[in-house]
């Protein structure tokens, strides 16, 4: 029997798992824009370690006078209930993992480009182990996280306010939820995995997406787009099916499509030769795609710049999803390479070298579009039904 319809607009039931204005870049017009695109659960608690079910994490024995450690709780002025379930989806080396670990450092930067204030952190000890370690590789000795390995769920507690905007708003809106997300692999994605079946499940239940599009690794047969991405959207397609929990037929997932590695020299230098980037013309004077352009970038990206098996992954996206449903943006979780005033140099903006044979950051990430996705897909799936509006672009 088919389990009761589920719209992710929806908030989880009870008991469920807890400007300045742009200037064109180099000084060329935007060209006109190609034709636009065809229209985790939480975790559970630590695992034990074998033969002591009672070890947690290898904490040592306290004495007993140490007051008693409560549960992981939601951050204060949320619903218990309210957890966000967001899937990462990606082909191996997309920079999931990167993603993830730049996520706090874009919430602690908001504020400084005036998109609000946030504050992120683990609901465990595994979860702020991640975060600490992926801040620190980051920010601090300047190398990426190493590459996931498997699969793991985690939760973290998101809390912030944005600035107010637009006509219908007059003041910030305040939130605060718990997101669970899982961190997996790319080789999981790919049909014949063991954990395949694993991560499509929770794919499946998730009520938002972020899929990594990796232009570059499309490129190579090892870490082709396509390969990973009709492998899951397969079965995830089967397994909503199954559950007759689809929405008008398609999958019911809000989804956030990341063109990943903006900052690349081989990504951004097409873009801007094409007029797809604009400039600011204050403060760090840093590119961004506008966001009203950013679906017809993919699409471009997609059709143009990358082609076969790339127009594949944009067709499967509008084939699959509500198109309404679908956010686009163009990412970096390291963002540009600045000078000492902190000015975006078009002579000097890659921010990678590489030391002794291995990939280095040149400055201190600056992330590009990796907090905006997340921060949508809340708004969107805790919008109710009857409210929902346009699809928002990311910038």
């Amino acid at each position: 029997m088919a389990e009761e319809y589920y719209d992710p607009n929806d908030r989880p039931p009870a008991g469920a798992p807890a400007d300045g204005s742009p200037i064109p870049l180099a000084g060329g017009p935007l060209k006109p824009p190609p034709p636009p695109p065809n229209g985790q659960p939480w975790s559970g608690p630590p695992t034990r370690p074998a033969g002591n079910p009672y070890q947690q994490d290898q904490v040592p024995v306290m004495d007993g006078n140490s007051a008693p450690a409560p549960i992981p709780t939601a951050p204060a002025g949320a619903d218990a209930t309210d957890h966000v379930r967001i899937g990462l989806w990606g082909a191996p080396r997309s920079g999931k993992t990167s993603f993830l670990g730049a996520l706090p450092i874009a919430a602690m930067q908001a504020q400084r480009y005036g998109q609000g204030s946030w504050r992120i952190s683990g609901m465990s000890r595994e979860a702020n182990s991640f975060l600490n370690d992926s801040v620190t590789r980051l920010s601090t000795r300047r190398i990426f996280p190493e590459a996931s390995v498997g699969l793991r769920g985690m939760s973290w507690s998101v809390q912030g306010e944005e600035p107010s905007s637009g006509v219908l708003r007059k003041r910030s809106r305040r939130t605060s939820f718990v997101l669970d997300i899982n961190d997996a692999a790319g080789e999981v994605f790919q049909g014949n995995n063991p954990l395949h079946e694993q991560i499509t499940d929770q794919l499946s239940r998730a009520q938002g997406l972020i899929y990594l599009f990796d232009p570059l690794g499309d490129a190579e047969e090892a870490t082709e787009s396509f390969s990973f991405f009709f492998a899951t959207l397969n079965e995830l397609n089967t397994r909503v099916r199954d559950r007759g929990a689809h929405h008008d037929n398609r999958l019911p997932h809000h989804v956030s499509v990341c063109v990943a590695k903006f900052d690349h020299p081989a990504i951004f230098e097409p873009a801007v030769r094409a007029g797809w980037v604009t400039q600011d013309s204050v403060g760090s004077r840093l590119p961004r795609v506008p966001a009203h352009h950013s679906a017809r970038f993919f699409q471009w990206m997609c059709e143009e710049f990358r082609g076969s098996t790339a127009r594949m992954v944009r067709d499967g996206l509008a084939t699959f999803f509500h198109p309404e449903r679908i956010s686009y943006y163009a990412t970096s979780a390291i963002g540009f390479r600045l000078n000492p005033q902190h000015v975006f140099d078009y002579h000097n903006y890659a921010n990678v070298e590489m030391v002794e044979e291995r990939p280095r950051i040149c400055t201190s990430p600056e992330p590009i579009n990796v907090l905006e996705p997340l921060i949508d897909l809340e708004r969107r799936i805790h919008t109710r039904p009857g409210l929902f509006g346009a699809k928002r672009s990311g910038q």
